[in-house]
C-alpha cells in the first residue's frame, strides 16, 4: 500500500493543485459576477479584487505543488543517503 500511495503521490500533488486552481479561478470569477449586481457603489474595485483573487489564487496553488515536489525530493535524496551511508558497513 505504501509503494503504490509513494508512487501515485506526484500525481495525487496535480490532482489537488488543480482543485486548488480551478477553486481560485471560480471564486474570483464569482466576485468579479457580483460587480455587476445593483447597490455596489464602485464596481470597478470589486473586478479588481476578483482579478487578483485569480492571480494570487493560481500562485499559490503553485506554490503548495513546488513545496509538496520539494519535500518529496528531500525524502529521496535522505533516503538514498542513508542506503549508501548503510552500504559500507556491510562489507
Amino acid at each position: 500500500m505504501r509503494d503504490t500511495l509513494n508512487k501515485s503521490l506526484e500525481v495525487l500533488i496535480w490532482i489537488a493543485t488543480t482543485l486548488m486552481v480551478v477553486g481560485a479561478c471560480y471564486l474570483g470569477a464569482m466576485v468579479i459576477r457580483l460587480s455587476g449586481m445593483p447597490g455596489i457603489p464602485d464596481p470597478s474595485w470589486v473586478m479588481v479584487f476578483g482579478f487578483l483573487m485569480i492571480i494570487f489564487g493560481v500562485t499559490m496553488s503553485f506554490v503548495f505543488a513546488g513545496i509538496c515536489f520539494q519535500i518529496m525530493d528531500i525524502r529521496t535524496f535522505t533516503k538514498h543517503a542513508a542506503f549508501a551511508l548503510r552500504m559500507p558497513q556491510k562489507r
